[in-house]
C-alpha cells in the first residue's frame, strides 16, 4: 500500500515516484481481478482526496505568497507579476501529483463499477 505522503518522501525522484505508483496500481488490478476491493477502492479514494488537498493547499499557499509586480497592463487593466519560482524539488512533486490523480482516479472509477455490478465482491 502507498503511504497517504509517498508523493512528496524521499527520494524526489518522478522516475521512482513513477515506479511505486506503477506498482501500487498492478496490486489494485491484481486485486480487482480477483473480485477483491477492499481495502484498494477505499484507501485509493483516500490517496486521490489527498493529492487533490495537496494541490488546493499548495494553490492556496502560492497565491498568497507576495509577487514582485513587473508592469500594469492598461488595456485590461491588470497588473502583471511575476511568478514564485519554485525549488526543482517542489516542481518534481507537483508533477507526480499531475500524473498521478488521474491515473488513482480511474482506479476508484473502476473500483465502483465493479462495486455496482457486483455488490457482493466487497471482500
Amino acid at each position: 500500500m502507498l503511504q497517504l505522503d509517498w508523493f512528496y518522501q524521499t527520494p524526489l525522484d518522478f522516475e521512482h515516484k513513477n515506479y511505486l505508483l506503477l506498482q501500487y496500481l498492478k496490486s489494485v488490478d491484481d486485486s480487482f481481478s480477483e473480485h477483491h476491493l477492499s481495502p484498494y477502492l477505499l484507501w485509493t479514494e483516500k490517496l486521490v482526496s489527498e493529492l487533490k488537498l495537496f494541490m488546493t493547499n499548495s494553490k492556496k499557499l502560492e497565491n498568497s505568497l507576495q509577487q514582485k509586480m513587473i508592469s500594469f497592463d492598461l488595456v485590461k487593466m491588470q497588473i502583471i507579476k511575476k511568478e514564485v519560482e519554485k525549488p526543482q524539488e517542489v516542481q518534481i512533486i507537483f508533477e507526480v501529483v499531475e500524473y498521478s490523480t488521474p491515473l488513482l482516479e480511474s482506479k476508484v472509477k473502476l473500483g465502483y463499477k465493479l462495486l455496482n455490478k457486483y455488490p457482493q465482491i466487497l471482500f
